[in-house]
């Protein structure tokens, strides 16, 4: 005969009181999955947030001034020089705004200005771009007259007098006596220093800023260099141009 232990009315069996603790066990697993999930949705959601507005912020775009026309240094900016452009903003740039159009129209150009190019404070001025007694003169150059490595506006070159195909220049400043030499007096003479000029008495080194370098031109291949200079100095400068016996040298910074 075999024997149960006895039981008392109502009370489970221990496989019956195994069957509550696995459920429970196997929701608290799912709760923690489902906050695992949902973790895991809130991140990707926020970090595609992050990534639209940081691509806004990149791609943001705002309208400035730009140039359409060739401005030459000096002159002033008219309407039709300027054109509105829609631009990706980028903090390392300060063209003008659009909304400054009005501001712009009658400044004047302290650089040549190129097509294309953002309009920005810096190339805009209210004067000339000349200093007070300056003058400027156009120097009509060909290869040989000036560096191969080409001129920029602001360089100082020296603008002297050459001989020119007919030869040597016809005369040249007063001379000055050095000793121990002979001439038809009893002294050798010799051109003043600083001298060496051509003729009708033009000054062979006179010193002048670069403020314009136009297009060489194909068929004579001319090159126009427009120079800034002393006003006493412009006129016979002007005389010298005109014979095309000239050269420039280009000066060290600071020279």
């Amino acid at each position: 005969m075999t024997l149960e232990a006895e039981r008392a009315p109502g009370s489970a069996t221990p496989a019956a009181q195994a069957v509550p603790i696995a459920n429970r066990t196997a929701a608290v697993a799912r709760r923690r999955n489902t906050r695992a999930y949902l973790l895991a949705v809130l991140v990707v959601l926020l970090g595609g947030v992050v990534a639209l507005f940081g691509g806004l912020g990149l791609s943001r775009h705002s309208q400035v001034l730009a140039v359409v026309r060739p401005v030459q240094a000096g002159s002033a900016i008219a309407q039709q020089d300027l054109a509105v452009a829609n631009v990706t903003t980028d903090p390392r740039l300060s063209p003008i705004p659009a909304a400054e159009e009005s501001q712009v129209i009658g400044m004047i150009a302290q650089v040549p200005l190129a097509p294309g190019g953002l309009l920005t404070r810096a190339e805009l001025g209210t004067g000339t771009g000349f200093a007070a007694g300056e003058v400027l003169v156009a120097l009509r150059l060909k290869p040989g007259q000036f560096p191969g490595r080409g001129l920029t506006p602001g360089e100082h070159v020296l603008v002297v007098a050459t001989a020119g195909s007919a030869g040597a220049a016809a005369a040249v400043e007063p001379a000055v006596t050095q000793p121990g030499g002979t001439q038809p007096g009893g002294t050798a003479t010799t051109p003043a220093p600083g001298s060496g000029a051509a003729a009708g008495g033009i000054p062979a080194g006179t010193q002048a800023t670069i403020a314009e370098v136009g297009a060489a031109d194909a068929s004579s291949q001319v090159t126009v260099v427009d120079v800034r200079v002393a006003a006493a100095q412009g006129g016979v400068l002007a005389d010298l141009a005109s014979t095309g016996n000239l050269a420039l040298i280009l000066l060290p910074t600071g020279g």
